[in-house]
């Protein structure tokens, strides 16, 4: 019961601070995977009937994944994000589970010889050199000596590296449930660690920052269409769902892991949208 109450507590307090972010940002648990992202009612309402996402394997992702979670994963999913903006220790400890997670994601991707993951790899996605700027902002130039994988961060790297050899095309899961979703909330996300922890100029938020890519919009668009466009059969698909889905429980478990506070994240980030308002910082 606590701990119900607790998720109660942060979901509060989110909504309270997406208020204050203003209408592009009402913090909602919607969207494929139930991450704290832009509310969109009606649904897809910012789409056209020409967007790729409202056909193929693109909808086969967004729905398969959306209907698979329930309320409670998806609010474990938030709190659990929210613990990681709770201090500055927490936040590096996810930073770091990340820089393994990529590492490992971006390192298969360079090794297969799969069509369709190649595709799918564009560039302008890669986070590896991003992340290893933010792991010297908070460990210090001789980070990669003194770093070492969480117990559910190599859980995660096994199951990427688990699929890359025996059935590699349900790396595409990996690649949806990482990629577009850094990309959709990625923005949003910068900001709201910006102002939980206090950093200033943008200083540990680089994996955040997409700086190759001009429109957003347009470049998921392009994503979701070579998407649709891959020779893949329906069992493919679905198996590639189900990926995802396996992708989703990994996220949580890393939150899972982290110290930080999600009340006094989300109650920061509050007061300092409120400095903001207000001109009071």
């Amino acid at each position: 019961m606590a701990r119900v109450g607790q998720r109660r507590s942060v979901l509060s307090i989110v909504f309270a601070v997406g208020c204050l972010y203003g209408p592009c940002c009402n913090f909602v648990t919607s969207g494929s995977r139930g991450v704290v992202g832009p509310r969109r009612s009606p649904r897809y309402a910012v789409e056209t009937k020409a967007s790729p996402r409202l056909e193929g394997m693109a909808l086969m992702l967004d729905d398969g994944t959306r209907k698979s979670h329930s309320i409670a994963e998806s609010t474990q999913f938030v709190t659990g994000f929210f613990k990681g903006l709770g201090d500055q220790e927490s936040f590096s400890k996810l930073v770091t589970s990340l820089y393994f997670i990529y590492q490992a994601m971006e390192d298969e991707f360079d090794k297969t010889e799969n069509t369709n993951v190649r595709d799918l790899d564009f560039p302008e996605l890669r986070r590896l050199s991003a992340i290893e700027a933010d792991m010297a902002y908070f460990h210090g130039p001789s980070w990669r000596e003194s770093i070492r994988p969480s117990a559910a961060t190599r859980r995660y790297c096994e199951q990427i590296r688990k699929v890359a050899s025996t059935d590699s095309t349900l790396l595409l899961g990996h690649q949806y449930s990482r990629y577009v979703g850094d990309l959709f909330g990625g923005q949003m996300m910068s900001g709201m660690a910006k102002k939980s922890l206090g950093l200033q100029d943008g200083a540990g938020t680089s994996f955040y920052t997409f700086q190759d890519i001009d429109d957003t919009k347009a470049f998921i668009d392009k994503w979701y269409s070579t998407l649709n466009g891959l020779d893949l059969s329906h069992s493919q698909k679905q198996a590639i769902v189900d990926e995802a889905n396996v992708v989703f429980k990994l996220n949580i478990d890393i939150f899972e892991e982290l110290d930080g506070s999600p009340i006094s994240a989300a109650w920061n980030m509050m007061i300092s949208s409120l400095k903001e308002r207000f001109s009071l910082a």
